[in-house]
């Protein structure tokens, strides 16, 4: 199944190249969970604090994903506190 993913700041290294800033990139995704997307990309788990799927923050890493979902992730960013409503999977 193909979803978007957006990787912001440090984490923008594990997508493709020359992928401009802010832009979705798609991947044929091997799995349907949130683990499998970051397996499969390569992230460590502990890089991964905040991910928000079609726009709500989701710290389950076993959350099933659906085609053409898009899937935002972010590094541990200093200063920053958690989304509202949402638990950081930043340990």
């Amino acid at each position: 199944m193909q979803v978007l993913v957006k990787l912001y700041a440090t984490l923008r290294e594990f997508a493709p190249p020359d992928t401009p800033l802010g832009q979705a990139f798609e991947v044929e995704l091997n799995g349907e969970r949130l683990r499998d997307l970051m397996e499969q990309l390569g992230i460590p788990r502990k890089e991964a604090c905040i991910t928000i799927v079609n726009g709500i923050g989701v710290s389950d890493l076993d959350h099933k994903l659906k085609p053409r979902d898009t899937v935002v992730v972010f590094p541990r960013i200093g200063g920053g506190g958690n989304l509202p409503g949402h638990r950081s999977s930043c340990r």
